[in-house]
């Protein structure tokens, strides 16, 4: 797959709420969809899930046809909630998500895998990363269970968009996620106009009309620290510590290409409609800056016949291998009262 994204895992559809003994309905949680509010997947469909009073071991659970997640290696969740959750001592988590399947369901001996939900500020959508590494193979292969458990009787509202299994590719993703914002967006004598990536030096398409996006650099944001690393995987008795990222961004020239001058207009008012000077572009559900950018410099210039906006995608590429951390609550030194000052 292009974009090296499932968009099987959506999380629209129904959910029960169940109480702490998980057969009994809840009375404290419920669960809605919202068909109106933006969302950062861009359908406008969210769920909204809330809680009324003590509901520790509720929890909402839905069932899908089964999905291999054996090939990708983690999932992203979109979601938001009125409160901070995971960050700092004073805002405890309250959610934790679980996967289960019809070899090893939910609580079953042998699938023990959870993931507890972090957002770092109320109010606003983020997309936490989870490593499916470590889900039992019995579940990966045919999850057919999600289930979301309340670990704290914090009272909570939460928005949920989308829940997608995900392998990180930088330039595979960027591409499809510029494909998804331009393909058949618009329609020339009622035909929609398809916008088609060509590689680096390969020759032109015949198709008109056609949105044409070609790469034609990479380099590092030198401009840019690294990230450090983020605390991730987050399981109630431990964490995972993922490595340091170092920015890059890609370039890639964007043509209005049409058989006349009328229809190439056309398209060029969608263009910058839909190509904002200073922006973002959901790659993978993580926001990354998308802008415009001068025309290379004459040894690499395009012809002059050609009318393009250059844009550029800045991104962001892990170094290193997760590291597995299991906090330490307290440090107890002994000192000898015999020992003098200094040594």
């Amino acid at each position: 797959m292009a974009a090296l994204m499932i968009d099987a895992m959506q999380l629209w559809g129904a959910w029960t709420a169940l109480s702490s003994d998980g057969m009994t309905p809840s009375a404290g949680l419920t669960i809605v969809g919202d068909a109106a509010t933006e969302t950062p997947s861009g359908d406008a469909r969210s769920l909204v899930a809330q809680s009324a009073g003590p509901v520790l071991d509720h929890r909402l659970r839905r069932s899908i046809a089964p999905l291999d997640l054996a090939p990708w290696p983690e999932l992203r969740l979109t979601w938001q909630a009125n409160i901070a959750t995971g960050s700092r001592a004073d805002s405890p988590f309250f959610l934790e998500l679980r996967l289960g399947s019809a070899a090893a369901p939910i609580g079953s001996p042998g699938n023990d895998w959870r993931r507890r939900l972090p957002l770092d500020r109320a109010d606003r959508w983020e997309s936490p990363r989870f490593s499916l590494i470590d889900l039992p193979p019995l579940v990966r292969a045919a999850v057919n269970q999600i289930e979301l458990r309340c670990v704290a009787n914090t009272p909570f509202v939460a928005r949920l968009d989308a829940l997608a299994a995900a392998r990180a590719s930088i330039p595979a993703d960027i591409d499809a996620a510029l494909l998804a914002r331009l393909d058949a967006k618009i329609s020339i004598a009622g035909v929609p106009v398809a916008a088609q990536i060509v590689a680096a030096g390969a020759p032109l398409p015949a198709t008109l009309p056609l949105l044409l996006l070609q790469p034609y650099d990479l380099q590092p944001a030198w401009a840019l620290d690294a990230a450090g690393v983020t605390p991730a995987d987050f399981t109630g008795g431990g964490l995972r510590l993922r490595g340091a990222s170092e920015a890059v961004t890609l370039d890639y020239a964007v043509e209005a290409r049409a058989a006349t001058r009328a229809d190439q207009a056309a398209l060029v008012d969608f263009l910058l409609d839909a190509l904002p000077r200073q922006g973002t572009i959901a790659v993978n559900d993580a926001a990354l800056r998308l802008e415009w950018v001068t025309a290379p410099v004459r040894d690499r210039a395009f012809a002059i016949e050609r009318q393009l906006i250059h844009l550029r995608v800045t991104a962001w590429r892990e170094r290193g291998v997760p590291v597995v951390v299991v906090p330490v609550k307290a440090i107890t030194t002994t000192i000898d009262p015999r020992e003098r000052a200094g040594g």
